[in-house]
């Protein structure tokens, strides 16, 4: 490594963010042998850390890279590069090491086998500084300078000019601002030229019209389906629904919302959301039922039967909508039963939006990813500089995507800004508007 003292007074790698991706991003840094200092503006280090999967840190899952990839859209290809560089097979050794073993009690989710989010921060700080990191809390960096179209150095809040040869821009999103996101990051980027997708809320309940969706708030379905169309896409998910006082949440909502978001803020309309909360189950399916239970329970209520499969507020609403009335299932018109088997398959709901975005759990949008070597993570507008985590364009759904990739990408932009302090590295220039 280059003698940081005799070239400048100041680390070799600024690292702004304390979050996953931050702080793997200064682990890897600081193992290749650089100085790093590492910068949180808020008075807690990894507060978003700490609190996520309800504060016991649902880490990463069971995918194959290829399959982890595919989770994240047509973008998601972009993350290769980080994720040979660092997964599974560098993660899982390290935070055994540190005394951090993780645990997947239902085949897909990892967590810390304490269920303590906080070991995690541990385990990223704690060999960060036994390498001699520095980590400073309530340090905003004000500006990131730049000198011949390189990074130069940082200025913090109190006028420091602190100089450096790399910065790792890890200043999350707009999302959770409770827990300190916020826009201070992305700024700082499109101050030097970058440019942000729309900045949407991810990972948040789905705002419904429909009174009668808010009317049944604490209501779950532990097996549904909703879909929606975007263009010429329709976007499907699956799994727990929950009925809230403004829409819908569970996982199987949360994960739709950063598409459904995108498209309503592109027409700037509603949109149409189709539920099925029996998922699997076809219009023809009911009728067949429904047709059965004339035969064998003909003289109980529809809502009655119906509550074997829903619970019963939703099927009250339902028969009230199908038009069933006081009837009994012997005495239910064709008309009726035809339209409560078509509600059954499928209730169309209006979507107006998602969030809102300072209550979501992430962010979709954030740095253009064509403007981000996807080899380095190093910015292609200006050397030096590096990103990793929630401030790119990518965005994954729930269940450990998002810090893994956090954690992955880090890894990968800190040992980037590493070699680039070390030896002038400069990745080859990519083709024309790749």
């Amino acid at each position: 490594m280059t003698d940081s003292s005799s070239k400048n007074d100041g680390p070799d790698v600024v690292v702004i963010g304390s979050g996953p991706a931050g702080l793997s991003a200064a682990l890897a840094a600081a193992e290749c042998g650089a100085a790093v200092l590492l910068c949180e503006r808020l008075p807690q280090f990894g507060r978003k850390l700490l609190a996520s999967g309800g504060s016991k840190c649902n880490i990463s899952n069971t995918l194959d890279p290829t399959a982890f990839m595919e989770a994240f859209g047509r973008e998601g290809r972009f993350m290769k590069p980080a994720l040979d560089t660092a997964y599974h097979d560098w993660l899982f050794p390290f935070l055994e090491s540190r005394n951090v073993p993780l645990k997947c009690d239902d085949s897909f989710h990892y967590f810390p086998r304490s269920e303590r989010a906080r070991d995690v921060l541990h385990a990223f700080s704690g060999a960060f500084l036994s390498l001699g990191g520095i980590m400073k809390n309530g340090m905003e960096i004000q500006r990131i300078v730049v000198n011949d179209g390189s990074v130069s150095g940082v200025i913090s809040n109190d006028g420091t000019l602190t100089k450096c040869d790399a910065v790792v821009l890890a200043g999350g999103g707009t999302a959770w601002s409770a827990l300190g996101g916020g826009r201070h990051g992305l700024d700082l980027a499109t101050a030097l030229g970058h440019t942000l997708s729309p900045l949407l809320p991810a990972m948040a309940p789905l705002l419904i019209r429909e009174p009668w969706v808010h009317a049944l708030t604490g209501i779950s379905l532990p097996d549904a389906a909703l879909s929606f169309r975007s263009g010429r896409r329709t976007i499907r998910n699956r799994g727990e629904l929950l009925f809230t006082h403004s829409g819908l949440s569970g996982p199987c909502a949360i994960d739709l919302a950063g598409d459904l978001a995108e498209a309503c803020a592109k027409t700037g309309a509603e949109t149409e959301l189709l539920l099925l909360p029996a998922a699997s189950k076809e219009r023809s399916f009911w009728r067949a039922e429904l047709e059965s239970w004339r035969k064998t329970d003909g003289r109980k209520q529809p809502r009655t039967l119906l509550s074997r499969h829903l619970p019963r507020a939703l099927a009250e609403h339902l028969c009230t909508a199908a038009e069933c009335g006081e009837r009994r299932l012997c005495e239910l018109p064709a008309s009726s039963a035809e339209r409560l088997s078509a509600l059954l398959s499928g209730i169309p709901l209006t979507a107006y939006g998602a969030g809102p975005i300072d209550r979501a759990m992430a962010m979709k949008g954030g740095i253009k990813l064509k403007e981000i070597h996807p080899g380095t993570l190093e910015s292609r507008r200006v050397r030096g500089l590096y990103f990793a985590g929630e401030i790119m364009d990518l965005t994954g759904p729930c269940g450990g995507y998002n810090i893994q990739w956090a954690l992955s990408s880090g890894r990968l932009a800190g040992r980037s800004a590493a070699r680039r302090e070390r030896d002038g590295f400069i990745p080859e220039e990519p083709e024309q508007n790749r």
